[in-house]
């Protein structure tokens, strides 16, 4: 699997990774993961507010994070990577305190489903705190990627 740009600079950084596989086709998958503006409509957390012109590096994608102990939050999202079809890496926060660089990685399947393998990795002071999180944290994103799935399963065909 290719590594999100600098994920290597930090040995021993705390990262979450689910695989889910998705019963539709790379492209309606990624269809569904760039329709930033229509996440609050299948994401459990998430709530992109805008969807940028282009997906580019260096597009910011305004949201908010809800959901668990946390109040909403503001977030956002600015493209670090995009290899269409297949690879988008955004990531959200400050070396400062955390900075998470999320990747979604896609994978086309002999029988046509397409294979997610989504990851976060953590920078920042901060960072080790979510060490004993991480199984939680796991779960979670599996959760997100069945979201996903269920969307681009409702799209498809």
């Amino acid at each position: 699997m290719k590594e999100a740009p600098g994920t290597r600079v930090t040995p021993g950084a705390p990262v979450v990774t689910a695989v889910t596989t998705i019963s539709a086709s790379l492209e309606d998958v990624w269809r569904v993961l760039l329709a930033f503006d229509q996440y609050a409509q299948w994401h459990p957390v998430l709530s992109l507010d805008a969807r940028p012109e282009q997906v580019v590096v260096g597009a910011e994608i305004p949201g908010r994070v809800s959901g668990g102990d946390t109040a909403e939050q503001a977030v956002t999202m600015r493209i670090v990577e995009v290899e269409a079809p297949c690879l988008l890496v955004w990531e959200g926060g400050s070396l400062d305190t955390i900075l998470g660089r999320h990747s979604f990685v896609l994978a086309p399947q002999p029988d046509g489903s397409t294979e997610l393998t989504e990851s976060e990795k953590f920078f920042g002071p901060t960072a080790a705190e979510l060490i004993p999180t991480l199984d939680e944290l796991t779960k979670e994103y599996s959760r997100y990627g069945a979201a996903l799935a269920a969307r681009a399963e409702g799209h498809s065909g």
